[in-house]
């Protein structure tokens, strides 16, 4: 009896090992489309909103190496959706993520670093994955790195450089970075004073609804 109890408790380790192992190997399906699955339950898109399915997919695919999959489950674990709260989880798997070049990774580990979430507290490792997404033209990295530019973390102290990321931010489009933008150009930090621009800049601001250029 005993002889039968443990091999079916190793049936089952061995079980489990297998079905951990297909996953890994996309033994349920390629993992584009588990993704846009995962999306469409984190969305509510065509099923009922629910985000603890929202993780099991990105999950799946996650776990082949697909880099959207593995930014979306870092997120849902920073913010806790379908799962318990879990910076250090999430930390892990923006890292993966922006090791494959993927933007919005790079800056939301930067963010981690910058932040101390989940990893320790590092400004020069967060300068350079705002770095690494601000020259993929991610807007908030570009607006991210400029202050770290202007404030010298991470790096030397930079006004120059600083002005000409929230530059390239503001033509991204972006109402912080054109605030931001608009005052460099009102007090002469990295360029010459500019009234005219910084007026110009501060009424893109203002139309972009970013309360500051408002008041």
């Amino acid at each position: 009896m005993l002889r039968n109890k443990l091999a079916v408790i190793l049936f089952s380790l061995v079980c489990f090992g297998c079905a951990t192992q297909s996953a890994t190997n996309g033994a349920y399906g390629p993992p584009e489309p588990l993704y846009q699955r995962g999306n469409q339950y984190a969305k509510g898109v065509g099923v009922p909103r629910n985000d603890t399915k929202a993780v099991y997919y990105y999950q799946l695919a996650a776990n082949q190496g697909y880099a959207k999959a593995q930014y979306a489950l870092a997120t849902m674990y920073r913010t806790g959706r379908g799962v318990p709260r879990d910076y250090s989880i999430a930390a892990q798997w923006y890292a993966k993520a922006a090791h494959q070049n993927n933007k919005h990774a790079e800056l939301d580990l930067g963010v981690s670093y910058l932040l101390g979430q989940g990893v320790p507290q590092d400004n020069q490792k967060a300068f350079e994955w705002f770095k690494k997404a601000a020259e993929q033209d991610n807007a908030l990295a570009q607006n991210e790195l400029a202050y770290m530019y202007a404030s010298g973390k991470g790096t030397e102290q930079d006004d120059t450089a600083a002005f000409q990321w929230y530059q390239r931010a503001a033509n991204n489009g972006l109402a912080s970075a054109e605030y931001n933008l608009a005052m460099f150009y009102a007090r002469g930090i990295g360029t010459p004073v500019n009234k005219a621009l910084a007026k110009q800049w501060l009424e893109k601001s203002a139309a972009h609804g970013f309360g500051p250029a408002r008041q």
